[in-house]
């Protein structure tokens, strides 16, 4: 219905699908600069909602389950006590799996789920610097991949941001670690 409306725009159909995007991205570009991480978590499952909904308009299905998935898993995490955010990681691996099973038309979708996976897995290893980071880095490989092949600019600019981010974040602290040594 939603896609209907938005087709029914015509010739701007991409662009508005693009600026709910651009809407969706910036908010959770935004998370990062609060203070609390609860409220970055809470803010995200905002964006993540902005973001399945842009990922609906371009008409992909396990991308925008995804980040509706991920926008109640977000949610949950702020709200729970930090014993129960692991039970409710585990929740959502194994909901994105059976989501999969009638979801995925093809290896972007495979793409997707991989990413949110490896996102998820990070989540399990915040306190170990290298498998967090890399599990980080490959999930931002694979959206990015996933959003160049659907066509999500906002996603792209985005993710693109955060990867070169996170390559420059892990040489910095390689080459901070060498300094001791």
């Amino acid at each position: 219905m939603f896609s209907d409306i938005l087709q029914s725009l015509g010739g701007t159909y991409f662009v508005a699908v693009q600026m709910i995007g651009f809407v969706g991205f910036a908010i959770f570009a935004a998370s990062f600069q609060l203070l609390k991480p609860r409220h970055t978590i809470l803010t995200q499952s905002f964006a993540n909602l902005w973001i399945a909904v842009h990922f609906w308009g371009l008409g992909y299905g396990m991308p925008t389950f995804i980040a509706f998935a991920a926008a109640l898993r977000d949610f949950g995490s702020g709200l729970l006590a930090q014993r129960v955010q692991r039970l409710f990681l585990v929740a959502y691996l194994c909901v994105l799996y059976v989501a999969a099973i009638f979801l995925v038309q093809g290896w972007v979708d495979w793409c997707a789920v991989l990413g949110a996976s490896l996102n998820t897995a990070a989540q399990f290893f915040r306190e170990r610097f290298y498998i967090y980071r890399f599990c980080l880095l490959g999930h931002q490989c694979f959206w990015l991949v996933v959003y160049t092949v659907i066509l999500s600019i906002p996603g792209l600019i985005f993710m693109s941001g955060i990867l070169v981010s996170n390559v420059v974040g892990i040489g910095r602290y390689i080459r901070q670690e060498k300094a001791f040594y």
